[in-house]
């Protein structure tokens, strides 16, 4: 008999909790239906999208390049889907987007700068530290390091450099980083066994192959300064034995 009665008790037990996880996910999906319908509703439809940017001009590009659709909710739209569709353009580094409730969508953008003028065919191709092209211009770029012989293959706005080259790009950026005057400064790559600089003051310096590329400039520039502190005028330093740097001066005039 008490046996009977537990197996009663037992059953009665199991009934009220599946009644109380029916019951539970019943409100859960009731919650879950209500939530969506409030996301989704004209209250939080976006109704602005605001552009934060350094200048006007790239403003104007991310606002045409910033596409919601219609009746889009502020709180559930992928805003990923803006940052993407923004960083596909060359002049746009950095896109952020925050949403401001109930309504708008607020854009932050960041520019990419053009750090070198690199010369391809018959242009000049405008790099960033990252050695994505920015823009391109048939004019010498005169407050831009000039660099030669790096690529013979145009670049086009958004193409980056292949990786060879960009190890390049890195290599004198980093070398440049504490150089004050670098506007019209050259770097010439044409013969990758006599790599080649050109300050802008007149000085060439030699500096062989592209190993130990970022040491070799900074040791040109410290003896530059170095001898141009004490009066002298050097045509040429040469790098190329990094424990053995020699130079010639220039002519008497």
């Amino acid at each position: 008999m008490c046996h009977a009665i537990q197996h009663s008790t037992q059953r009665q037990s199991a009934r009220q909790s599946r009644y109380l996880r029916a019951a539970q996910l019943l409100l859960l999906t009731v919650a879950a239906s209500f939530g969506y319908g409030l996301a989704v509703s004209p209250y939080f439809a976006v109704r602005d999208v605001q552009i934060r940017a350094p200048d006007a001009a790239l403003a104007k590009v991310a606002l045409a390049g910033t596409r919601v659709p219609n009746g889009a909710s502020t709180l559930v739209y992928p805003v990923q889907r803006i940052v993407e569709q923004l960083e596909s353009y060359p002049q746009i580094k950095k896109a952020s987007v925050e949403r401001d409730l109930p309504g708008r969508l607020i854009v932050h953008i960041q520019r990419r700068h053009p750090v070198a003028a690199i010369k391809t065919d018959e242009q000049w191709a405008l790099v960033d530290e990252d050695g994505i092209c920015v823009g391109t211009t048939t004019a010498l770029p005169g407050s831009l390091i000039h660099i030669y012989g790096l690529t013979n293959i145009a670049l086009e706005p958004g193409k980056h450099l292949k990786k060879p080259q960009r190890a390049l790009l890195t290599a004198t950026l980093t070398a440049l980083e504490d150089c004050s005057a670098t506007d019209g400064l050259v770097m010439d790559f044409a013969d990758r066994y006599l790599v080649q600089i050109h300050s802008p003051s007149g000085v060439l310096g030699k500096l062989g192959s592209p190993d130990n590329l970022t040491r070799k400039i900074m040791m040109f520039l410290a003896i530059m300064e170095q001898l141009e502190e004490k009066g002298r005028r050097p045509a040429y330093i040469d790098v190329r034995i990094m424990d053995q740097p020699v130079w010639k001066p220039r002519p008497q005039s």
